[in-house]
């Protein structure tokens, strides 16, 4: 029964800061901020893809914050005072922004920079909870459910609201808004998480160094690791394609809201199904098919470039949608499986470390396709773009056979 009890309270704890996180309703200016830098200061699509690749910086480093969390505790405790004070300091930025008259492309590419390293030490330190208290049950895979399901919520109602938020209200309001969310999270955190204290500082600090090089000697790890990288690496069309689609097919605030709600609705339905069943599915085959799905849906935006659907708005609106749909719920199984192999190998003492290690891979994948897909784009134009990108989501398949995802690999 108080294990149940304890389950419900985590499961409860760790969804509601993925909910709050920038994944989630933290994210409520972002369809705003879109047309910001767009209309208002004047950044093209290159220059967008690069002011997304640099403000993601807090999440490439992440093993730097895990390498603090796991040796560095403060009062003895290595995961709660750390997601009090990054959610304290998240609350200071948006509030910061939330009192500026005047907004630039630097100032705005500094204070997402910092926000990003705030909201990646919380994630994390929430991470490294989760797996302290998720991996002596068995039960990192439901947590992981449960956190991603609750991101999924709130991208359902910060895509709606976010639309129409972009269209009624000023940035200002939005970015004050924005600063209650880590606020109410650091309340929650300092009201319902409990912690071990480590009474021994100098030798959690020693034990958990120890098991980070031990782990960093793991060619699985680094193998888990690459894989994550050449999934997410493929030179990124989605801020041209952004572009193309408000400026060639007309789609405005509210339809990307909806498009997003659309898309987060899927994912739930993905993460439902990802608990359920697993332990049951064959988890090689399904990166597989994903990985095949990946390249097929990315070629499939072609289709906006034929003459039919450029002059027909509604046909295009609807194959969004229709897209959205389906990309949501494959995109985060796939996403799932990966983060529980993560988890899977994690070592005691290193928890914080060796998974932000392997999602910093995730984030330098992102971070990097941004960057090249800007580049990219000025060079070769959007179309042969979007081609190349499919070709580098392929390469992903050299990998796959060796990883071991089965029992008994």
């Amino acid at each position: 029964m108080q294990s149940n009890r304890d389950f419900i309270r985590l499961g409860f704890v760790f969804g509601l800061i993925y909910f709050f996180s920038t994944n989630g309703l933290a994210s409520l200016p972002g369809i705003s901020v879109v047309f910001l830098l767009k209309e208002k200061i004047g950044l093209s699509a290159s220059q967008a893809s690069y002011f997304a690749a640099v403000s993601m910086l807090g999440w490439c480093i992440k093993p730097l914050w895990g390498i603090i969390s796991d040796s560095i505790p403060i009062c003895g405790y290595r995961r709660k005072p750390y997601l009090i004070l990054t959610c304290l300091a998240a609350a200071f930025v948006w509030l910061w922004l939330g009192k500026t008259e005047t907004y630039t492309a630097p100032l705005l590419l500094l204070m997402f920079t910092i926000s990003s390293f705030t909201y990646a030490f919380n994630d994390v330190a929430c991470d490294g909870l989760m797996l302290d208290k998720g991996k002596t049950t068995g039960l990192t895979g439901n947590f992981q459910s449960i956190q991603w399901g609750a991101v999924y919520v709130a991208v359902i109602i910060t895509s709606l609201a976010g639309g129409w938020v972009a269209d009624n209200w000023a940035q200002q309001n939005i970015f004050l808004l924005n600063s209650i969310f880590p606020l109410l999270v650091g309340l929650l955190v300092f009201f319902l998480i409990t912690e071990d204290k480590s009474e021994n500082i100098a030798g959690q600090a020693r034990k958990s160094l120890s098991a980070v090089k031990e782990t960093l000697r793991d060619k699985h790890l680094w193998l888990v690791a690459f894989f994550l990288f050449f999934w997410t690496f493929s030179p990124s069309a989605g801020t041209p394609f952004q572009y193309y689609s408000i400026n060639v097919l007309k789609f405005d605030k509210i339809f990307f809201g909806i498009a997003g709600a659309v898309g987060g609705a899927s994912a739930i339905f993905g993460a439902i199904i990802f608990a359920k069943f697993q332990k049951k599915i064959r988890q090689k085959k399904i990166i597989n098919l994903a990985i095949f799905f990946g390249v097929v849906t990315t070629l499939f935006d072609l289709i906006y470039f034929t003459g039919l659907v450029q002059h027909n708005l509604w046909l295009a609106r609807t194959i969004y949608l229709i897209s959205a749909a389906s990309l949501g719920s494959i995109s985060l199984f796939i996403m799932l499986v990966l983060l529980n192999l993560s988890a899977s190998v994690c070592p005691k003492y290193s928890e914080g470390t060796t998974f932000a290690i392997l999602t910093s891979f995730w984030n330098i994948g992102l971070a990097g396709s941004s960057a090249v897909g800007g580049w990219l784009f000025d060079q070769i134009g959007l179309q042969p773009l979007i081609i190349v990108s499919a070709l580098f989501s392929a390469l992903s398949w050299l990998i796959v056979p060796y990883l071991k995802l089965e029992k008994g690999e």
